[in-house]
């Protein structure tokens, strides 16, 4: 049996007839404390059968993906929430109102693990088609333009436009329109001979109409240009937003509204395809394929951007961690920080975009893509990446 006075970790760096007697090339099912000592790692009890995936601790339950379905566990009891979401990576992210994003890159969601909704409100597909009818509108030019509001909560999503249309009778027929159970249909018309749209009446079928004056026309559309959530990965909330990494670009949600996005706005561009992102409490580290950027400052429009790495940052390895936790110099770190894996290596970023490479020519880890954790073990802070 190998003893170990005192174990100072794992190196495949040297080759390993030169390693030293407290050192090893590999290790397998063992947990190494905070004075080097080795114990076996525990064991585990299966609580329900099935290949089960993509699991993420929300609190009060557990999510995961199994046969290609995202189910809440409950203690030993199983709820499906989405069907056929199918087995590629899911993403998550716990929102501050208590319930989770979920997204595989296609198909994306918000669950409080009971039921499921869209993460943000659809845009209608069509906008159906107009009618002339007799009424008291101005004669002249007129786009339409309707809008889905989810019944349980209220919630209007962003409009879809019609072209542009001649009235000369003073009054419209709409129908065609895309009605959807769950929501209701708003309907907005411009003002004459063209600007803002401003909303004339509501409908829950295929079928409106309007006859009155343009005086009438008083509510504006708030969400216009507005869209849901893309379907990303890397999610995280920072300050009261929601950011997504969507192949090249970082997208924010509105403050204090984590289902409406303006991407023509609130995004950030990166040469790259993004692997990571963990803010900080002054910034966001921003991991790509190539490098690993810091961008600081509290406000998204005014992030200040700063190249702080060389090398690809594996996808999946970034998570955030208490600086207190991770040694730095003769101490320890301070606020938060957050740990990942890049140009091989295993790093800490904290606040104000300092990084420590800690494993620099120790160990080099060789994974693309990785499933990380952060999680304290009989008092020893654990580092856990799975590759994928």
């Amino acid at each position: 049996m190998l003893t170990f006075e005192k174990f100072t970790g794992i190196n495949n760096v040297l080759p390993s007839d030169r390693l030293g007697p407290s050192e090893l090339a590999r290790a397998t099912n063992v947990d190494a404390g905070l004075t080097g000592e080795l114990r076996r790692r525990a064991g585990y009890a299966i609580v329900q059968e099935g290949c089960h995936k993509n699991l993420f601790d929300a609190g009060a339950f557990m999510l995961a993906t199994c046969e290609g379905d995202l189910v809440a566990i409950h203690g030993e009891t199983r709820t499906t929430i989405y069907m056929g979401l199918g087995s590629d990576r899911v993403w998550y992210c716990a929102l501050p109102d208590g319930r989770v994003a979920f997204s595989n890159g296609l198909i994306c969601g918000l669950t409080d693990g009971v039921t499921w909704c869209t993460w943000g409100v659809p845009t209608p597909p069509s906008v159906g088609a107009l009618t002339e009818v007799a009424g008291d509108l101005f004669p002249g030019e007129y786009r339409w333009q309707i809008t889905y509001v989810r019944a349980s909560d209220g919630r209007e999503g962003a409009p879809a436009f019609s072209l542009p249309v001649t009235l000369s009778e003073g009054g419209i027929f709409l129908s065609g329109l895309p009605a959807e159970a769950g929501y209701k249909i708003n309907v907005y018309l411009s003002l004459h001979n063209g600007g803002e749209a401003y909303l004339l009446g509501s409908t829950e079928s295929g079928l409106f109409s309007f006859t009155g004056k343009n005086d009438e026309l008083v509510q504006p559309c708030r969400t216009a240009f507005m869209s849901p959530a893309p379907a990303g990965r890397c999610l995280t909330v920072w300050r009261n937003r929601v950011l997504v990494a969507h192949d090249n670009v970082l997208y924010a949600s509105l403050p204090n509204n984590v289902e409406v996005f303006d991407e023509r706005r609130d995004f950030k561009q990166f040469i790259d395809p993004i692997t990571l992102v963990v803010p900080v409490d002054d910034g966001i580290y921003v991991g790509t394929t190539k490098d690993l950027a810091f961008l600081s400052g509290s406000q998204f429009d005014s992030l200040v951007y700063r190249k702080v790495l060389d090398g690809p940052v594996v996808l999946g390895s970034g998570v955030p961690v208490r600086g207190e936790l991770v040694k730095q110099g003769d101490g320890a770190g301070q606020g938060s920080a957050m740990i990942c894996i890049a140009d091989g290596i295993l790093l800490a970023g904290f606040n104000g975009g300092g990084v420590l490479r800690m494993t620099e020519g120790r160990y080099r880890a060789t994974a693309s893509e990785v499933h990380a954790h952060f999680r304290m073990r009989d008092g020893t802070p654990q580092y856990v990446a799975i590759p994928q």
